[in-house]
């Protein structure tokens, strides 16, 4: 009975002492033989992690409209895109699609990329268009500027803007 109650007081201490102190401090705490941690953060992280204070997020701006970003409303419509990657199943290739998408963005923010996994394979699209001569002027843009030279139009489920 003695040995019992010696263990639960000894628990009992324990879970005070660990409570008291909090995360970064057991984290920076020295103990013999182990290496040490050294924390640096702010304080309104410090109370995050150590649950003294709750995150709550602000509210996000409303998107400004900038010149050729579209925005408003969406609907589906038949349309156009331009496939500027193509690859096999792998990991590889879906990581080459997501990049080439990127790279595309990038230079034209205007366009929207879409990848997606067409099994077997991954492949990336560019912009949505309503007309063919559209997607073509910016075919002609994407291979001037090197981003895709073996980019294609195709036709596709495209997103307009009103």
């Amino acid at each position: 009975m003695k040995r019992f109650l010696l263990f639960a007081l000894s628990i009992t201490l324990c879970t005070i002492t660990m409570s008291a102190q909090n995360f970064t401090d057991h984290l920076q705490s020295k103990v013999a033989g182990q290496g040490t941690v050294t924390v640096h953060q702010d304080s309104i992280l410090d109370d995050m992690v150590n649950g003294k204070k709750q995150f709550i997020p602000e509210k996000k701006e409303e998107k400004k409209d900038w010149p050729g970003i579209q925005t408003g409303k969406k609907t589906k419509a038949r349309g156009y895109r331009i496939q500027v990657y193509w690859g096999g199943s792998s990991r590889t290739d879906q990581t080459n699609a997501q990049r080439a998408g990127v790279k595309v963005t990038t230079v034209f923010p205007e366009l929207h990329a879409y990848t997606s996994f067409e099994s077997p394979n991954w492949r990336c699209r560019v912009g949505d268009f309503v007309t063919r001569q559209e997607a073509n002027a910016y075919l002609y843009k994407l291979k001037e500027a090197r981003l895709s030279q073996g980019a294609i139009i195709v036709k596709s489920e495209v997103y307009i803007y009103q």
